[in-house]
């Protein structure tokens, strides 16, 4: 009788230590649930401010790739005219200088970006695509930067040479126009009134070799961005395609 109550004994000490573990692993799961749970709604909020900073970047992409096609355009207008030899419209002739002469630059929003790798939650993104795309979107930033400080130095000489020989104050009224929002009134009447001696500036002007090579490496490095700015669109779609496959996912 002893024996059978020992057996019935460590029966039940077993089956409640069996209990015990089971207690702990179902404990154990719950709690990493949880924690991926958690790990998941954070991950969600980043890519939902991920897909916003990449929609600012695109809405910046086309206004840029509107201003390089613009440039791009100009630049040949000025090519052509000069392999003529004619001068055509004043009025013409400065609208494609101020295409040329008008700067801006693609900034793009990094914010969320930067913000994850430094709290550590990039490393650990499971989406190994997304991950690789995001390295590959911040390298093709990296190069826009660095083709843009050099084109800003080869505009800074075509700036310079091209004023030695424009009066370009002779062309615009600023009084009447809007400088902040960079939209120049022309003065007609002063363009009638030295329209002979403002067709001799653009004359010589064209005639001019560094000035002319300045538009060519214009155009060069214009139509290179152009391409460049266009790649990386496509490049934000597929990012912007995964994040949505991510975003609908529980």
């Amino acid at each position: 009788m002893t024996e059978n109550r020992v057996s019935k004994y460590l029966l039940y000490a077993f089956g409640e230590i069996v209990l015990v573990v089971i207690g702990i692993l179902i404990a154990l799961q719950v709690n990493n649930w949880n924690e991926e749970r958690k790990e998941r709604r954070v991950e969600k909020k980043y890519f939902h401010n991920l897909k916003n900073d990449l929609y600012t970047d695109m809405e910046k992409l086309e206004y840029m790739i509107g201003i390089s096609q613009d440039k791009v355009e100009a630049a040949k207008r000025v090519k052509r005219k000069a392999d003529r030899d004619s001068i055509g419209s004043l009025y013409d002739f400065s609208r494609d200088l101020m295409d040329l002469i008008f700067v801006d630059e693609f900034r793009p929003d990094q914010n969320t970006y930067e913000e994850m790798k430094s709290a550590g939650n990039f490393s650990s993104m499971k989406n190994d695509s997304l991950k690789l795309k995001l390295i590959n979107l911040k390298k093709t930033y990296t190069e826009i930067a660095s083709a843009q400080e050099h084109m800003r130095y080869d505009f800074n000489v075509f700036l310079e040479d091209f004023e030695h020989y424009v009066d370009w104050g002779r062309y615009y009224d600023l009084n009447r126009s809007d400088i902040p929002n960079l939209v120049l009134v022309y003065d007609s009447v002063n363009i009638t009134k030295h329209a002979e001696d403002m067709k001799a500036e653009v004359r010589d002007l064209l005639r001019n070799k560094v000035f002319l090579n300045n538009i060519f490496l214009l155009e060069i490095n214009y139509s290179y961005n152009l391409n460049t700015l266009k790649n990386t669109r496509q490049q934000i779609t597929e990012i912007i395609d995964i994040l949505d496959e991510e975003l609908s996912r529980e």
